[in-house]
């Protein structure tokens, strides 16, 4: 396990391991590892408890929440050389599928290796593994990952850590129901390996059986569980709870403050159908908003499967203009529309026309046309549409980058909020209406199927970067109001702890702190993430 020790040294020679894609930068820390196996994770955990050092989790650093800064300096803990996918699965009983990988691996190479049946690692996977390959593919099986998170340069552990989400969340759900297995090393060094449906919650209370704990310390572990409720929402915000959850539901969305994933199981299914993907284009908003409705209609007749749903708003559509050169691959000439919706759509072999057919009768009605419409039937062209989506908050940040020449402080405000169906048209006229009143820049875009947009605030000034701030405060208490969720999928990390409060109050956040200190009494993992340790408050 390669080790690094003294403040200097790690800001001089690894400052990007004090930093990930939020505006946080930590001023130091004591120590940096880079465990390659649950041994070594262990072996650095007795370290920083023999130091008293706090330790942050970090891998890809692609967090936008400052979960992965250690802002109380102390050891680093990087899963980031954990990268090994180490075998594929073939549950008989169930004909289902799945892959064993450590937490350092790239989702980016999950998808990829699935798309090829694992050929490259084949060789060196053991033999019953390499005869599971070998059925997938005597069977014809197209396996793949269901969840999609934006950001393919995640690791899988951080997914797991934050329960990442992406635009297909919309029909398959976030990264949780996809993880089958965990091992979990504690912060006082108890290994526990959790199947999901072995332990569930029993009288308020999630006892941790020794059937569970692979490398014991002689500790036992009861966790009380949150009464608190959680949203019907796409949601990452604070613990899990549910008066029967699964124990494994704990770790999934805890943020690196729980345990450190040492190994993750994840369920692949098998894709049975096609793909089409489409970009249309629409002459407002509202007939966008309509256009989506349509499609969940016909997701409850029966009539469509729908895998993906995005937005662009008028801004977001304009911004792309503006950037767009003749030579941009990423970005096609835009038509004259107000909005557009990005949808994936899934189809039995020999039924792409009865499908295509509804949907342009469904563009028609919205005032779109297929004829303005882009679309997309292999792998190559879906990928184009998500470079194009990708294009907005790229060009957003180059926007930001170009501002904070002249002020260095200054930072785009990006918010994170879902709220129920019936809620979506109040509150994109709630961001409409407030933003127009303060007079700030912004783009509106994404996961529009889970009613979870990114409104991303543009400020020009110190004075817009605060009026932005309050401003996203009051759409975060009024998407509470209606029902809705603080942090849709991007998590809390340190930036976002006055939220957690809003969304379950003090008594809920106490709740949170009970099960942290169950685990974790001394608040040695994620320190400061989530909530402040006791001594801070």
């Amino acid at each position: 396990m390669q080790r690094i020790t003294g403040s200097e040294r790690i800001l001089t020679e690894f400052p990007d391991y004090l930093r990930d894609e939020s505006r946080l930068i930590a001023s130091h820390a004591d120590a940096l590892v880079w465990p390659l196996s649950e041994d070594d994770i262990r072996d650095a955990l007795a370290d920083a408890r023999a130091h008293a050092w706090p330790v942050t989790v970090s891998a890809a650093r692609t967090g936008i929440v400052g979960g992965c800064v250690p802002l109380h300096g102390g050891m680093i803990l990087s899963l980031d050389k954990m990268t090994m996918l180490s075998r594929l699965n073939y549950d008989l009983t169930h004909d289902s599928w799945s892959l064993v990988c450590q937490p350092g691996a790239l989702l980016c190479g999950v998808h990829e290796s699935a798309e090829n049946l694992f050929r490259f690692y084949e060789p060196l996977w053991p033999a019953d593994a390499q005869k599971n390959i070998q059925l997938a593919r005597q069977r014809g099986v197209r396996l793949f990952y269901p969840p999609d998170p934006t950001e393919l340069s995640a690791t899988v552990g951080g997914s797991v850590a934050t329960n990442a989400s992406g635009a297909r969340t919309f029909k398959y759900g976030p990264t949780r129901p996809y993880v089958r297995r965990l091992r979990v090393v504690l912060a006082d060094g108890a290994v526990l390996d959790i199947p999901r449906g072995a332990v569930r919650a029993s009288h308020g209370m999630l006892r941790i059986p020794d059937s569970l704990i692979a490398l014991p310390t002689g500790h036992s572990y009861a966790i009380p569980v949150p009464s608190y409720s959680m949203p019907a929402t796409k949601h990452c915000a604070g613990y899990f709870a549910s008066p029967d959850m699964d124990l494994i539901d704990l770790f999934i969305g805890s943020e690196g403050t729980l345990g450190v994933i040492s190994e993750v199981e994840l369920l692949l299914l098998p894709r049975t159908k096609e793909r089409l993907s489409v970009t249309a284009f629409f002459p407002s908003e509202l007939r966008a908003l309509q256009f989506v409705n349509e499609l969940r209609s016909a997701i409850r007749n029966g009539t469509l499967d729908i895998e993906a749903i995005e937005f662009f708003g008028a801004s977001a559509l304009q911004l792309l203009r503006l950037r767009r050169t003749p030579s941009d691959s990423a970005i096609p000439e835009i038509p004259h529309a107000d909005a557009a919706i990005y949808t994936e759509l899934a189809y039995h072999e020999g039924a792409l026309d009865e499908a295509f057919s509804l949907l342009e009768h469904y563009l028609v009605c919205c005032g779109s046309s297929a004829d303005d419409a882009w679309a997309g039937l292999d792998d190559n062209e879906i990928k184009k549409m998500k470079l194009f989506r990708h294009a907005v908050p790229e060009t957003i940040n180059q926007i930001i980058a170009e501002r904070k020449r002249n002020l260095p402080s200054l930072h785009k405000i990006a918010t994170d909020l879902a709220v129920p169906d019936e809620h979506l048209q109040d509150m994109i006229t709630f961001y409409h209406e407030q933003l127009i009143a303060a007079g700030l820049e912004y783009v509106i875009f994404g996961h529009i199927g889970n009613n979870h947009l990114h409104v991303n605030i543009l400020p020009r000034d110190q004075d817009e970067l605060l009026r932005a701030k309050i401003l996203y405060r009051r759409f975060a208490e009024k998407a509470v109001a209606l029902g809705g969720t603080v942090a849709a999928e991007h998590g809390i990390g340190k930036l976002k702890t006055s939220f957690l409060e809003a969304m379950y109050g003090p008594a809920g956040v106490a709740q949170m702190r009970a099960v942290k200190e169950a685990l974790d009494p001394h608040y040695l993992l994620g320190r400061g993430t989530l909530f402040s340790p006791p001594s801070s408050d």
